[in-house]
């Protein structure tokens, strides 16, 4: 039986020109993963990663306190674990806030920013997997979810029998992954990803070349003292 850990990415640059890349924050929460996982003493034999800066600088930052030996051995990268393109989907949606700088500007001019972005979000999402007009889209909706299938079909076969696998990706990937292998309605993908906290684990495990969702969006070690490392955003 292999052991699978889908790790979302650490808290990225919201709001920047280049949000491809880790904010200090998400630095802090991939060194606290890896102490959170030296306790349990959980090592992985193998390591995937998303070609994205904020994948590669989330598992340089957690193998790095957790095993440094894994930064040059032991892994891949792999696009089948990269995000859609969240900036492109809310572009088509509201083309007026394609711009970073206007996008803030309407943010801040809001009640609750956050609330606000998620609400918004959800809308461009929806649209993205209703539309019929693909063009409009690098990735069209099902692009992107046989993507996702085509990755999970992969790791099932590379996968040895009690392997430990890190996979770092991001929310998106982990949920439409899940939504996968628990055969959940497509309409739900956005709640699933809207809970998915920066630097949660979601561990698969792969028995009899059938996958099995044993957690989801494990984050405990976020509370307590650690609380101010809890992000969604």
């Amino acid at each position: 039986m292999a052991n699978i850990y889908l790790i979302r990415h650490g808290q990225a640059s919201f709001g920047a020109n280049n949000y491809d890349n880790l904010s200090p924050l998400g630095h802090s929460q991939a060194r606290h993963l890896a102490e959170h996982l030296n306790q349990r003493r959980v090592q992985p034999n193998h390591v995937i990663c998303g070609n994205m800066a904020r994948h590669q600088q989330t598992r340089n930052a957690c193998l790095a306190a957790l095993s440094p030996a894994l930064l040059h051995d032991s892994q891949q990268i792999s696009p089948a674990w990269n995000e859609f393109n969240h900036e492109e989907v809310i572009a088509v949606y509201r083309p007026d806030l394609a711009n970073p700088n206007t996008m803030k500007q309407y943010l801040s001019e809001q009640a609750s920013p956050t609330r606000a972005f998620i609400t918004l979000f959800s809308q461009a999402i929806e649209q993205w997997q209703c539309s019929s007009n693909h063009s409009q889209y690098t990735e069209s909706w099902r692009q992107f979810n046989q993507r996702v299938a085509n990755g999970l079909t992969e790791l099932i076969k590379q996968t040895p029998e009690n392997d430990t696998v890190f996979i770092y990706t991001s929310g998106g990937v982990i949920s439409a992954a899940v939504m996968q292998i628990l055969s959940i309605k497509e309409s739900e993908f956005f709640n699933i990803n809207k809970q998915l906290v920066n630097c949660g684990i979601t561990q698969l495990q792969l028995k009899r070349q059938r996958l099995s969702v044993i957690t989801l969006n494990e984050h405990s070690y976020f509370s307590g003292e650690q609380h101010h490392l809890h992000t969604l955003i």
